[in-house]
């Protein structure tokens, strides 16, 4: 059945804040003092304070693939390069060329470790790929070339886990250097996607979600788009549109729709969690957040596509393909519900005193 609109919140009525990148956004960071951090797809970065106050903005070389902080400095994909950035100036500290594009970047207590990849149009396939070790001055120290691509990068604890592709799949551990010391190969499907969070879950082609050592937590009928895990519940959606929330192996609920461009779990809302699923039809983008218990969908909202979504624990954040970087903050949300929950309500004592009205008249 599908759900009516009017019954649900317009996410757009309850932002806290939006702010315009003036061009396409791509990437979009939560701090955790609540500040935002967004990437745009013609190189611009942007950042706010907590309050929506700009404190910077600068131009790179090109779109920003991946945003992320370490002790008071921001390193960016941008285009073909790498940049290390002080958070607090907007300065650049350096920027470095990569083999390819620079996909993703993580930061070690030693290094910055970040993937590239050379994509082919005549043959519309990745070529060649490549994970990078970078000292905190700029320097390469290793490289580590492969016919795989790196399809996820992530911290797991003191080591750097990337999910890989064909022909290998699997995936790559390498330590706080960017050295390699451990590797699974071989997996009959490649890796697509990983959840953020630990414990490292990867999205495979063959529609399963998997653990490190392969064991499959949930599968799905095609491939994994998109995964978030908290605690104990796992969201997880596929090419198909369909989204599942899984708690201890078992489907919760399921909804179908438009292809999936994102999901999170988000900060919690008259006392259970949230989930936010942005979707797109090639045409027009959508956002939806629903309960994570119940799959009732609490608010929504149309118009552009949504490239990136970040959360903390009090705030969900999205970038549109229009430039706009949305942000809420779970106060708010609560107040613009419980206000037009109670406006609902007048509505209904209303109509059922015009009725009652009607019939005596009859």
């Amino acid at each position: 059945m599908r759900e009516n609109a009017s019954d649900n919140m317009d996410l757009t009525q309850s932002t806290w804040m939006v702010r315009d990148l003036e061009q396409a956004a791509s990437d979009v960071l939560l701090l955790e003092d609540d500040s935002v951090i967004a990437g745009g797809w013609d190189g611009a970065i942007k950042y706010w304070s907590a309050e929506g106050d700009t404190i910077w903005a600068i131009e790179t070389p090109n779109r920003i693939s991946c945003l992320t902080i370490e002790s008071d400095k921001l390193y960016a994909t941008s285009g073909l390069h790498l940049l290390k950035i002080d958070l607090k100036t907007g300065n650049i500290d350096w920027q470095i060329g990569l083999e390819g594009s620079a996909d993703a970047v993580v930061v070690t207590k030693n290094r910055v470790i970040a993937s590239s990849s050379v994509y082919d149009i005549e043959h519309n396939d990745f070529l060649e790929s490549a994970i990078w070790s970078v000292s905190f001055e700029g320097e390469v120290i290793e490289t580590h070339r492969m016919d795989e691509r790196p399809w996820t990068l992530q911290l797991s604890e003191l080591n750097v886990v990337a999910g890989l592709g064909r022909p290998k799949s699997g995936w790559i551990k390498l330590d706080g250097s960017g050295g390699i010391i451990e590797q699974k190969q071989g997996w009959k499907t490649p890796t697509i996607c990983s959840s953020k969070t630990r414990p490292i879950l990867f999205g495979r082609a063959d529609g399963s979600v998997v653990t490190m050592d392969e064991s499959v937590l949930h599968e799905m009928k095609e491939a994994i788009a998109a995964i978030s895990n908290r605690e104990n519940s796992l969201l997880v959606a596929d090419d198909s549109g369909q989204v599942d929330l899984v708690v201890s192996n078992q489907i919760v609920w399921s909804k179908t729709g438009d292809a999936v461009v994102g999901l999170e779990h988000g900060f919690n809302h008259s006392g259970d969690t949230t989930t936010w699923v942005a979707r797109w039809n090639g045409a027009v983008g959508s956002v939806s957040v629903r309960n994570s218990s119940t799959g009732d969908e609490v608010a929504s909202m149309s118009g552009e596509r949504v490239h990136a979504i970040s959360v903390n624990e009090k705030r969900v954040g999205i970038a549109t393909e229009g430039g706009q970087i949305m942000i809420w903050e779970q106060a708010l949300f609560d107040r613009r519900s419980n206000q037009e929950t109670s406006a609902d309500q007048g509505d209904e004592h209303r109509n059922s005193m015009l009725a009652k009205l009607r019939a005596l008249r009859k």
